[in-house]
């Protein structure tokens, strides 16, 4: 593994009943398709062709818009959020939850400005406020571009059991790439769902599903790799409510707010620090989050309280690091921290929270 873990109190609760367990959550999870997918190299299949879609539209446009909703939404910013966009290729912005006239008309406004594609992302059937998003945003290419020239700017990843985004694909002959059949859409951070809009922002798809990969495979699984999962269905079991994510830095906001819709019974809710350290609590369960070399950093002046080295990245690890462990004795929880977040480190941190998330899951249900 590639990320370091720092437990606090987590062996006050009672895990050895659980650990057992935990070897029966891993054997099912073997099972699941998206896990299969990744450890049979399936989800690898198409990463050249992804790759060269992903060129085509870097070469189209200055913003590709991913139409999408739910937890699908939240996925894919969780993926593209964390990635610093390359040279040359395109900036992402994830639509489609939104019934808003007035998100409508700023996304609308500023995409008049600029060269864009769609690329809608449907696993499931279509929401309402997806096929509204979806519908809007075509028109606005068909006005801008031409019925033809619109055409050639639209892509789409769809599942079965997709009726708008399938249908339309097929009635105007633009790219369709198949979404895997019985991967929930919050659990999909290895499929084209989620690697062509990483790809188009720059991302080294390569990489990533390398980095997903050895986490999946790690041996340290059958040792304590498990014990995040089992810690946090065990503050279940022991009646706490409360998870807090605790995001430092701007690219992870979005991968907190992914965290939080996963169905454990835990109340989630993802704190922007330092600003919202006021709403912590001594009884909820933390998992704080840091990337120990940010992408970027800034030297600062000298003022009270700032680093010796005039760091900007250090106070911060600093900071973080002194308000997840200073009175750690009234603290439940884990820190999850990188050296840094390539495309590597980066399908590592997905696997681990979605292996993570389904042993939670089935140690809550079994």
């Amino acid at each position: 593994m590639n990320l370091n873990i720092d437990k606090t109190n987590i062996e006050k609760l009672d895990l050895d009943s659980l650990r057992a367990k935990s070897n029966d959550a891993l054997d099912m999870l073997w099972t699941v398709a998206w896990l299969k997918n990744a450890m049979n190299k399936l989800d690898r299949a198409s990463v050249e062709s992804l790759q060269e879609t992903a060129g085509k539209i870097c070469s189209q446009c200055e913003v590709a818009v991913i139409v999408a909703t739910g937890d699908t939404a939240k996925m894919i910013k969780a993926c593209t959020s964390a990635i610093q966009q390359r040279e040359a290729c395109a900036d992402v912005i994830v639509f489609g939850d939104s019934f808003s006239p007035a998100e409508y008309a700023e996304v609308m406004t500023d995409l008049e400005k600029k060269d864009f594609v769609l690329i809608s992302v449907a696993p499931e059937l279509e929401t309402v406020a997806m096929r509204g998003a979806f519908v809007c945003l075509k028109q606005l290419l068909v006005t801008k571009y031409g019925s033809e020239k619109a055409t050639d700017r639209i892509y789409a990843v769809a599942g079965k059991r997709s009726q708008l985004i399938a249908e339309d694909a097929a009635e105007n002959d633009y790219p369709l790439i198949s979404y895997p059949d019985n991967v929930p859409a919050i659990y999909g951070a290895n499929t084209a769902a989620a690697l062509l809009p990483m790809a188009v922002k720059g991302a080294d798809l390569s990489e990533y599903l390398d980095g997903f990969y050895d986490m999946l495979a790690s041996p340290q699984w059958d040792i304590n790799g498990a014990d995040y999962g089992i810690a946090r269905a065990a503050y279940k079991i022991a009646g706490g409510t409360k998870e807090h994510f605790l995001i430092w830095q701007n690219q992870l906001a979005d991968f907190g707010r992914w965290e939080e819709n996963f169905f454990d019974g835990i109340q989630k809710r993802s704190l922007k620090m330092p600003v919202d350290s006021k709403m912590d609590s001594a009884d909820a369960f933390d998992t704080q989050i840091i990337i120990e070399e940010d992408q970027e950093d800034i030297m600062m002046p000298y003022f009270e309280g700032c680093h010796e080295d005039g760091s900007l990245n250090l106070l911060l690890n600093a900071a973080a690091g002194k308000y997840f462990f200073e009175n750690s004795e009234k603290k439940t929880g884990v820190q999850i921290s990188l050296e840094r977040l390539d495309s590597y480190n980066l399908g590592q941190l997905m696997a681990f929270a979605q292996l993570s998330n389904g042993i939670t899951e089935f140690l809550l249900n079994n």
